[in-house]
């Protein structure tokens, strides 16, 4: 019996080990394993190795580590995962709030400051600089010269990320424009298309010390200038102007009225 029990033993430690992952998703997938069955040191070995590695699907690794590190009560490096989660882009909020590996983590400041980071994530134009043209938006008759000339509709779009222009004239004419804030350069850019074919890019845009939206465009050797000002809650009005000495003197071109239709 004792001579069976050596060689049943010996036979077992002759069997080749499980073969470590060649690729970060088994890496990943290793992790996942170890996590679920409690082995958090060994599930954050397997992530690390599956980031470094350069995992394709970084957004549910990065989770999982933030788990794993909070459960394992290294918070500082749980915070450090969930900002990489955050800094890519991560906009779902109410996932990180459904696991409960992060609990131990809730409390404390900066899981507060992530929750916010994704919700800005999920809607990246709420910030004020991108409602500094909200003024212009409504239903509109736009005069000139005190006779109407046209119908405006202008709508916030896009989650909230852009103004969009349909202007209607009489005679067959309209127009549609593309306003939004750049939160690259921040600056505001127009773009304008018509019924006659043409393309107008506005350029350099932002509130004035006034509070006027002004726009700039540099075409064919000359140098205009767009200005909206807000002339109580149902008025705008639109100022074209032209240059010919590079923004020195300034001579209008047109000058309309969007007045709020009722």
């Amino acid at each position: 019996m004792h001579a069976l029990l050596i060689l049943l033993l010996s036979a077992f430690c002759l069997l080749p080990s499980p073969a470590a992952p060649t690729d970060a998703g088994g890496w990943f997938r290793l992790g996942i394993a170890k996590h679920d069955s409690g082995d958090i040191d060994g599930a954050l070995a397997a992530y690390q190795k599956a980031e470094a590695m350069h995992f394709a699907q970084p957004v549910p690794l990065y989770i999982r580590e933030a788990r794993a590190y909070a459960r394992a009560g290294k918070n500082d490096e749980a915070f450090a995962a969930l900002k990489r989660l955050t800094d890519l882009g991560f906009a779902n909020p109410e996932i990180l709030d459904a696991q409960n590996d992060l609990l131990p983590i809730r409390t404390d400041p900066r899981y507060a400051a992530t929750i916010d980071a994704a919700k800005k994530n999920q809607h990246p134009c709420s910030a004020p600089e991108f409602r500094q043209f909200d003024f212009w938006i409504g239903e509109w008759d736009v005069e000139a010269g005190g006779a109407k000339i046209a119908y405006s509709s202008i709508q916030l779009i896009l989650n909230e990320c852009a103004i969009f222009e349909n202007y209607t004239a009489q005679r067959g004419y309209s127009g549609k424009s593309f306003s939004i804030y750049d939160a690259a350069t921040k600056r505001w850019e127009q773009r304008y298309v018509d019924t006659s074919g043409a393309f107008h890019e506005w350029t350099n845009g932002g509130l004035t010390p006034e509070g006027q939206m002004r726009f700039f465009w540099r075409h064919s050797g000359q140098f205009d200038r767009m200005t909206y000002t807000k002339e109580g809650p149902d008025a705008v009005r639109q100022v074209l102007e032209t240059s010919t000495d590079d923004g020195k003197t300034w001579a209008t071109t047109y000058d309309g009225l969007y007045k709020r239709r009722k």
